[in-house]
């Protein structure tokens, strides 16, 4: 496979499909990233989403084996960053069917320089805003040797840019040390106040630390009028994927990178407690 580097990784992605003339329907999980369905459908591709799966959140690995066959592409995401080897999934997608192509979004999980062999076509790593390691922009690929790259000119589409970004090696692994020990500190806050029953696996918790509560709404409210930021899941792009619209009315992100200092999180933890708290005393 081959270094890649763009802007953004939506930039990289729409390069790799203008390129090589692809077309035809992707699959890919209902609580997508919107910049990614107007990256493919400016590219001219069609989607389809697809429910996730309870067990880890991804897309939902059967309804993608049934729909494979008619598909020429599978745009799986890890959700949340979940740091976890789906190639044995996609090794049966393509016993399904052989041509079609796997684009492996990395985008929220820890980006990696060292090229590996996957079978997936391409592997799509991000450095912008708001990613696990925030140089202010970029994104890193890994494409199998048998595709063509090169940068394509676009316009008309508000989340593509022409701009070039060169990729620093430096500044990466200079950023990488400190921006995980950060994120453990607050981790370790949230993992300690919080009650273990409302946090998702480890696994879940590397971009940010994330909670599943009934009362959303009132807790990102608290927790706004102090100042202290969060988000949630996507919305599912499709209502009939009951997993993904649960996940979104569910889910609160709560920050654990250079926007948060470890007395927020504290406090961040005191405010989420004292309105389960109300909750519970309200039934």
């Amino acid at each position: 496979m081959k270094l890649l580097t763009a802007n953004r990784a939506n930039k990289l992605l729409y390069n790799f499909l203008k390129v090589n003339n692809l077309a035809g329907n992707v699959l890919l999980p209902a609580n997508v990233c919107p910049d990614v369905v107007k990256t493919l459908h400016h590219a001219g591709l069609t989607t389809t989403f697809v429910d996730l799966q309870v067990d880890n959140l991804c897309i939902h690995q059967e309804t993608v084996l049934r729909l494979a066959k008619q598909a020429s592409m599978l745009l799986f995401v890890h959700t949340y960053g979940i740091e976890h080897d789906f190639y044995a999934f996609f090794e049966q997608v393509r016993e399904q069917n052989p041509d079609i192509i796997i684009v492996d979004d990395k985008c929220l999980c820890l980006p990696d320089l060292e090229v590996k062999e996957s079978p997936a076509d391409l592997v799509l790593y991000s450095t912008g805003e708001r990613k696990m390691v925030n140089l202010g922009g970029g994104a890193i690929g890994f494409l199998a040797d048998k595709w063509q790259y090169d940068e394509v000119p676009v316009e008309g589409c508000d989340c593509l840019t022409n701009e070039l970004w060169l990729l620093d090696p430096k500044q990466l692994y200079l950023k990488m040390d400190a921006i995980i020990a950060h994120k453990e500190k607050l981790n370790t806050i949230y993992r300690a106040l919080l009650p273990e029953a409302i946090q998702l696996p480890d696994a879940y918790q590397h971009w940010r630390f994330h909670i599943l509560v009934p009362n959303q709404q009132e807790v990102i409210a608290a927790l706004a009028a102090e100042g202290i930021p969060t988000d949630s899941a996507y919305p599912a792009l499709d209502e009939t994927c009951v997993v993904a619209t649960n996940l979104h009315a569910l889910s609160i992100q709560l920050y654990n990178d250079k926007h948060l200092t470890p007395e927020q999180a504290t406090r961040a933890c005191e405010i989420i407690n004292a309105c389960l708290r109300v909750r519970q005393a309200d039934r």
